[in-house]
C-alpha cells in the first residue's frame, strides 16, 4: 500500500467516526439548556381547555409541503390530561388523535394516544417540552412505522406556544412540522 493510499485509509478511518460524533452532539442538544427559560411549561396547563394550531409540513430540502391547522380541547384531572384533537388538513383531510398525557414527577411525562405506538416520553425544562414517541403514519402497516420527535417552546405571554417537529425513519428525516400555538384565554 503506498503512503498517499494508507493516508487515505487512515484519514477515512478518523474522519467518520469524528463526524459521527459531531453529530451526535449537535442532535443531543440537552433540555437543560433551556431550564431558565420564562414563563415555565407546564403541557397539563396549557393544554388544558382550548387551543388551536396553524402549522406547514416541510419536504427534507425545506420547501413548503402542506399546511395544517389544530383545534384541541382538553382537560386536566390533577393527574391526567386527557385532550381530543382535531387535525385539518389544507386539501381537506381530516384526522382526530385522542391523547392521555400523564405527569410522572415535575419533569417528566409519558403518554398513550391515537395513532402512538407504545408510550411516548417527554420532558419539561424551563420554557421548553421534548416529547418522542413511535407514530404508526400508515395504520395497520408496521413498515409506517416512523419516528417524531416535538420540541415545544411557550413565549413569554404564556400563551403563544412554538412546536418544532422532526419525523424520521430509520434516522433519515421524511417531513419537518413548524406549527404555532395559541391557548384560548
Amino acid at each position: 500500500m503506498s503512503p498517499s493510499s494508507l493516508l487515505i485509509a487512515l484519514s477515512r478511518f478518523l474522519i467518520i467516526p469524528a463526524m459521527a460524533l459531531a453529530l451526535a452532539s449537535c442532535a443531543s442538544k440537552p433540555l437543560e439548556t433551556f431550564k431558565d427559560g420564562k414563563p415555565v411549561f407546564k403541557p397539563e396547563k396549557y393544554f388544558a381547555g382550548h387551543t388551536n394550531s396553524w402549522g406547514i409540513f416541510e419536504k427534507r430540502s425545506g420547501e413548503p409541503k402542506e399546511i395544517l391547522h389544530t383545534e384541541t380541547n382538553g382537560k386536566w384531572d390533577g393527574s391526567t390530561l386527557h385532550f381530543e384533537q382535531e387535525l385539518l388538513f389544507a386539501e381537506g383531510k381530516k384526522k382526530h388523535r385522542s391523547w392521555l398525557i400523564h405527569r410522572l414527577d415535575e419533569r417528566h411525562y409519558s403518554a398513550t394516544g391515537t395513532g402512538i405506538v407504545g408510550t411516548a416520553r417527554g420532558e419539561v425544562s424551563g420554557n421548553a417540552f421534548h416529547l418522542e414517541f413511535t407514530l404508526d403514519a400508515l395504520p395497520g402497516n408496521p413498515l409506517g412505522h416512523v419516528h417524531m420527535s416535538q420540541w415545544m417552546f411557550l413565549q413569554p405571554d404564556g400563551v403563544t406556544m412554538v412546536n418544532r417537529d422532526t419525523i424520521t425513519k430509520a434516522g433519515v428525516i421524511i417531513t419537518e412540522i413548524t406549527e404555532l400555538f395559541h391557548k384560548d384565554h
